[in-house]
């Protein structure tokens, strides 16, 4: 039998392997270490009361109450999802939007943009927040 590289042959029952990586561990069994004992007296942990965070952006409602969600055309073919009337931070709408809907998106003149038609997504979530909020 060709061995490549000075393999060791392992093909004999009659020798075993004399470089063991783990044969000084069954000099160790027995042996665990103490666990580390506790300094002082121990303090329960500070309880915060729940709060809402405050939403970091808002999307106002149209006159018609719903939200102004929409589905434009752009060159070649493309359909972008609008979102209008954001005031805050529409980098978080945006950030959350683009997980939410697994799409890229881009802030353009005040006005959140999310590649594809996700208005049934965008809506609900938007729902959801409102219903959160208020």
């Amino acid at each position: 039998m060709h061995n490549k590289k000075n393999r060791a042959d392992v093909s004999s029952d009659t020798a075993p392997l004399t470089d063991n990586p783990f044969g000084g561990l069954e000099s160790l069994v027995g042996s665990d270490p103490k666990p580390p004992v506790p300094q002082g007296p121990a303090r329960p942990a500070p309880q915060k009361e729940p709060s809402q965070p405050k939403p970091l952006f808002r999307v106002a409602r149209t006159r018609k109450g719903g939200f102004p969600v929409f589905l434009e055309k752009r060159a070649a073919g493309k359909t972008v999802t609008v979102i209008r009337n954001v005031t805050g931070d529409a980098d978080a709408l945006l950030s959350l939007l683009r997980k939410k809907c697994g799409a890229g998106g881009v802030i353009r003149d005040g006005e959140v943009e999310l590649q594809g038609d996700h208005r049934a997504k965008v809506e609900a979530y938007l729902k959801e927040q409102l219903a959160r909020s208020g």
